[in-house]
Order: C-alpha cells, then structure tokens, then sequence
C-alpha cells in the first residue's frame, strides 16, 4: 500500500501506566491499535524561517508509529503544546500512513 499522507487532528484513547495510544478515530471508523513499533520525542523548531529560535517556537510532541488490527501501519504525534495552562492546546494529529 503506497505511503498517504493526512495531517488531521484526531481523537485517541490512551491507556497504561504511561498512558499510550491504545486507538484513534478518523472520520466514522475506528482503529484498534496492537502495538507500538517505535516513539520518539520531537523538541525541534521544525522548518521556522526565522534565524533567531526562541523557546516558544519549539515543538514539544510525542510521536508513535503503530499497528493496527488491519496491520496497517500509521505515524501519530501528541502535542502537548508549549503551556501547561492550557490544556486545550494538547492535541493528537495523524500524520501518515506507511
């Protein structure tokens, strides 16, 4: 299946001690989770045109690539925002799938 590419936010349940992607919806279908094939975190300035990087500009997100029941494999991210105030900034988005 050829790489597709999303970029929309979605809903994710979240489970375990350390509470990681256990499922997410796109649209009207749900996708089931078996395992997590790699998670990293990002804490980079991502293509900022600036020359000057201030601290505000940093991402700070979660990525996974997980498989799903289908073994369908997909790259999420978690972004926990840049405060901790808000939680309303944190927000799950699929990126692509592989």
């Amino acid at each position: 299946m050829p790489e597709r590419f999303f970029a929309r936010q979605i809903d994710v349940t979240t489970g375990g001690e350390v509470k990681v992607p256990v499922s997410f919806r796109l649209d009207d279908r749900e996708y089931t989770i078996t395992e997590i094939l790699e998670s990293w975190p990002d804490h980079g300035f991502g293509k900022s045109s600036s020359g000057r990087k201030r601290w505000w500009q940093r991402h700070h997100r979660n990525y996974y690539r997980v498989k799903t029941t289908e073994g369908e494999v997909y790259e999420i991210y978690y972004d926990r925002g840049t405060k901790p105030a808000h939680p309303e900034l944190k927000k799950w988005f699929l990126t692509r799938r592989l």
